[in-house]
């Protein structure tokens, strides 16, 4: 949904609207129905064109002709046909994996460590994958099963940035999710980010949902992040510019020490 949605510019939509709208909701309906599945991809725009349209048709007809659309109706089935256009056979073949999320999770739990090698997808489809994922892990909270697992994002800045936007949005409300249901139900979540805050960091809101932070070599731009998260623990902000690799200073609940610690390990390769 939030893949499609996208790459349909969410139907001309602003706002709250972008999620929130009768054509989502009719579009929604023939998604998690499943049917489509069972076509083919180059098929697949008409099969959700003539059910979205069914459904609309079904819902908004003039009260006082039922054989007649109404012009609402009306209004937002053109406003559908012009923006499925948009999709081709190409992002359909994005979304046709048999696997489902349920199918993930299981195999993660059989093979104790696995990994998403997402790194030649476009931007919304990185996002669409791991959002499926990370409902999935927080409707299994919700259902008050203890995961006993730990969720790796790669690149966090990707996912939540400081200031989401689209999908990003959606990915970023979640791992806020993740982190806050996760401490009753043993989900760990690392997120791995070159910078601290900013364009080249990760969302502030996510940041205040982290208790424990590894802060190795900074960018200059990170300094003043660093000057207020390290003011009063006798931290030269500075230092972290030219911290060797395997370098980091240790900070949060983990940390025994009322002071950050200083940790370091050799990195592959290396020859000591």
């Amino acid at each position: 949904m939030s893949y499609l949605t996208s790459k349909m510019d969410y139907f001309g939509y602003s706002g709250d609207y972008k999620y929130r709208n009768a054509i989502r909701d009719a579009l929604e309906d023939v998604i998690y129905e499943g049917k489509w599945r069972e076509v083919e991809p180059g098929e697949i725009r008409d099969f959700l064109e003539s059910n979205v349209v069914g459904i609309i048709m079904s819902e908004k007809v003039d009260f006082r002709d039922k054989s007649k659309t109404s012009s609402i109706g009306a209004r937002y089935i053109r406003k559908f046909k012009k923006y499925v256009r948009k999709l081709n056979e190409e992002d359909f073949k994005n979304i046709c994996g048999k696997k489902t999320s349920e199918n993930v999770v299981k195999l993660a739990r059989e093979k104790h460590i696995l990994v998403f090698d997402i790194s030649e997808s476009g931007k919304d489809e990185k996002l669409s994958v791991f959002l499926s994922a990370a409902k999935y892990l927080r409707q299994l909270m919700e259902q008050k099963q203890d995961l006993k697992m730990a969720l790796v994002i790669d690149e966090g800045p990707q996912y939540c940035p400081f200031m989401p936007s689209g999908i990003e949005s959606e990915t970023t409300e979640i791992i806020s999710e993740l982190c806050a249901l996760g401490r009753s139900y043993h989900l760990a979540i690392v997120i791995l980010s070159q910078g601290i805050a900013g364009e080249i960091g990760v969302n502030a809101s996510i940041r205040m949902n982290l208790n424990t932070q590894f802060i190795g070599k900074i960018h200059p731009l990170d300094m003043m992040e660093a000057s207020n998260l390290l003011s009063g623990l006798k931290i030269n902000p500075a230092i972290l510019v030219s911290l060797p690799e395997g370098h980091f200073y240790f900070l949060g609940n983990m940390n025994p020490s009322p002071i950050p610690l200083l940790i370091s390990f050799k990195i592959n390769g290396e020859k000591k």
